[in-house]
Formats: C-alpha cells, sequence, structure tokens
C-alpha cells in the first residue's frame, strides 16, 4: 500500500509533464529557458517533436550549430517513429543551417530507403525518387507551422503551392456549384492529418482558382512546394512531376471513397477525451475486449480514437475490428455515456514518439435527445 502511495504523485508529475510536452509541440505553451527545455528533454529523451521545438528555441537564441545538431536528432528520432514527412522537414532545417556534404545527404537518403514504414503513398512517393530528384526537390521544400483556426486558403484564391501534412489536422470544405433546381449549395469536408496532401497545382498549365476553404483544426506543421519552385525543379526532373501527380490521384480517389473523409456532418469539434472502447468481435455479445484511449474529435455522426500505445498488437487486429461491434464509453465524474458504433477506418499515427493506431467510430443512428445529450456532455468534459 505505501509503495501505490508513493507511486502516485510519480505518476501524477509524469502525466503533467506529458501535458506540458503536448501543449509545447503544438505551440500553446512556450518555453524560453534553454535549461528548462533540457529538462523537459530529460523526461522525454525519445519525442522528436520536443527535439525539433527545442531546435526551434535554439535557433532563436542564435546557437545555430547546437539547433542544427538537435533537428539531426529530431530526424533520427522521426525516422525510427516511421513518420517520414516530419522527419525529412527536420532534415531540412538540419542542412539550411549546416550545409550537408555528398556523403552525409545520401546517408540520410539510404537511411530513408532503409527504414522499414508502414505504407502510405507520401513515402512511397518520396522513396520512388533517385537521389538526384530527392535532393533537388528537398532543397525547394519549405516548413510552415500554423495554429489551430488559421485559414490556409480560401475559395476564390489562387492555387500556389501543394502541402503535405506533417502533424496536425485541417478541414478542406469544398462547397459544390448549384445545380438546376438545386436551393441549397451542398458542401464536401475531408479532414486531413499527417501524410495527406493538400493543393491544385498539378498538371502544370495556366492558373488555378482554389474551389475550397482549407481550415486548421489544430496546430499543424506542414511541409509547403510553392508552384513556382515544382516548375523549376520539375522542368529539370519530369520524373518528379510524373510523381507526384500520381500521389495527388490516389489521394483523391481515396478521398472520394472513404465515408469518414467526406460529407461529415457539421458540429464536428476537436476535444481530448478519455474513451474505452469495447469491442465485441462479429458482433457477439460475449466478453469485449476492452481498449482505452482519446477523442481527437466528435460529433453526432461519429469520433476518431485514438488509441493508447500500449496495446502494442493492435495493428494485428484491425481487421477484425472492421467486423466487430463497438460501445464507446465515455465516462465522467457523474455518470458515463455508452454510444454503440462500428469502425470504419483505421490507420498507424504516432502519439507522444510511440506507434499506435487511430479509429475513425461511426455511431449507430440515435435518437435526436442521445445526440444532444452527447454533445453537451462531451462539452462538459472538454472544459472540465
Amino acid at each position: 500500500m505505501v509503495k501505490s502511495i508513493e507511486a502516485q504523485p510519480l505518476q501524477d508529475q509524469l502525466n503533467r509533464h506529458r501535458s506540458i510536452a503536448r501543449h509545447i509541440i503544438d505551440g500553446t505553451i512556450t518555453i524560453d529557458s534553454v535549461s528548462e527545455f533540457r529538462s523537459m528533454l530529460l523526461v522525454f529523451p525519445e519525442n522528436p517533436a520536443l527535439h525539433a521545438a527545442f531546435a526551434d528555441l535554439l535557433v532563436q537564441k542564435k546557437s545555430r550549430r547546437a539547433a542544427a545538431i538537435v533537428f539531426g536528432k529530431a530526424a533520427d528520432l522521426y525516422v525510427k517513429n516511421r513518420q517520414i514527412v516530419s522527419a525529412i522537414l527536420a532534415k531540412i532545417m538540419q542542412w539550411r543551417i549546416a550545409h550537408p556534404s555528398h556523403e552525409q545527404a545520401r546517408e540520410f537518403y539510404s537511411h530513408l530507403q532503409r527504414t522499414n514504414t508502414y505504407a502510405t503513398d507520401v513515402k512511397d512517393f518520396f522513396l520512388s525518387l533517385s537521389y538526384a530528384e530527392f535532393i533537388a526537390l528537398t532543397n525547394r521544400i519549405a516548413r510552415v507551422r500554423l495554429p489551430g483556426g488559421s485559414m490556409l486558403k480560401k475559395i476564390g484564391d489562387i492555387e500556389n503551392a501543394i502541402y503535405i501534412v506533417a502533424s496536425g489536422s485541417l478541414c478542406d470544405t469544398i462547397y459544390r456549384p448549384l445545380k438546376r433546381g438545386e436551393k441549397t449549395q451542398k458542401k464536401f469536408t475531408a479532414y486531413l492529418s499527417e501524410n495527406d496532401i493538400l493543393g491544385d497545382v498539378l498538371p502544370f498549365g495556366g492558373e488555378k482558382i482554389s474551389q475550397s476553404y482549407a481550415q486548421t483544426a489544430s496546430g499543424v506543421e506542414l511541409m509547403k512546394i510553392s508552384k513556382s519552385r515544382l516548375v523549376e525543379v520539375c522542368g529539370k526532373y519530369p520524373g518528379i512531376e510524373r510523381a507526384l501527380i500520381s500521389l495527388i490521384e490516389k489521394s483523391r480517389k481515396k478521398a472520394e471513397a472513404s465515408p469518414a473523409r467526406g460529407n461529415r456532418k457539421a458540429g464536428r469539434h476537436p476535444l481530448p477525451i478519455k474513451i474505452n472502447l469495447e469491442v465485441y468481435p462479429d458482433g457477439v455479445d460475449d466478453q469485449p475486449l476492452v481498449l482505452k484511449g482519446f477523442s481527437r474529435d466528435i460529433s453526432v455522426g461519429g469520433l476518431c480514437v485514438v488509441v493508447d500505445a500500449k496495446y502494442s498488437n493492435i495493428s494485428e487486429t484491425q481487421t477484425a475490428l472492421s467486423k466487430a461491434g463497438i460501445q464507446v464509453c465515455i465516462p465522467g465524474e457523474a455518470m458515463t455515456l455508452n454510444v454503440s458504433g462500428s469502425v470504419v477506418w483505421s490507420r498507424d499515427v504516432s502519439y507522444e514518439g510511440q506507434q499506435t493506431v487511430a479509429l475513425g467510430i461511426r455511431f449507430k443512428d440515435m435518437a435526436p435527445k442521445l445526440s444532444g445529450m452527447l454533445m453537451v456532455f462531451a462539452d462538459m468534459l472538454n472544459s472540465s
């Protein structure tokens, strides 16, 4: 009993550190002291995003040589965590400070090629490039960081860049033109996250006008390739243009085919709420598999749950999850709200330096009163 009592303050302290680390990474908390930041890194030495944030602080403090070393450390950790876009951005930031030798650049390229990562279209795109194409493209890439609620582009803007999401999430809302007889303009909303691509500049030829509003739903880090730089590099390396067109086409087809990424109901909120999932394989009302995690966002139609990384074998059961009945349990101090649903998509994600799985869950049809109670309950938990 004494051991348990002593352990609890240590766990509470670790939880506070984790909360602070998350806020540092998303930019809602700023640490201006190098020594304090180093103390945080001692607690989370394997967190790549925290190293990248520390490198940014070192740049602000004019310690550029030290910043280059830390960016390099962040890049290595991102590769280890299979976050290819973030790894490339961290390496680019390092190379902007300390220009690499040919051997150093090729070593990183080879490192990416050897990395055993889960399959994504973006990863396949970068690994399909030759060394010369990879270096030419990365020399023209910029890193963009925006807080939540920022407008990236709006309808009527000239499309002038391609963006690839390294971390965070965005809402890209397209308003369809009214057809004859229609009185209400329909809209299509895609929720973009890590490894998703945004921007309509290819194929080249004339100016394209944006047909959507793209706004950040959280703090985001983006890889930006401007149209002018793309025209330049694709003129020298046509293979880059072909690979990008293929990547964009794959992304478009997936967005149109996935109900979890299109035509979502309004009123979705990025609420970090603790979630318990009771999974009933094949829908059988037997002893459930219980998973813990937290919501990334929630609406009356469904939610996204990031599963606790301690369930290390969750990737092996994703097929079974797609056929399972799900009971979503949202615990509160006075009551617990239970909602039935099903898994409509899953993807590998990285959270706090560990690999886990995000699940897209669609709720079964609910009575209007229960729908309203769900959102009120979620808002209360989020504000508590």
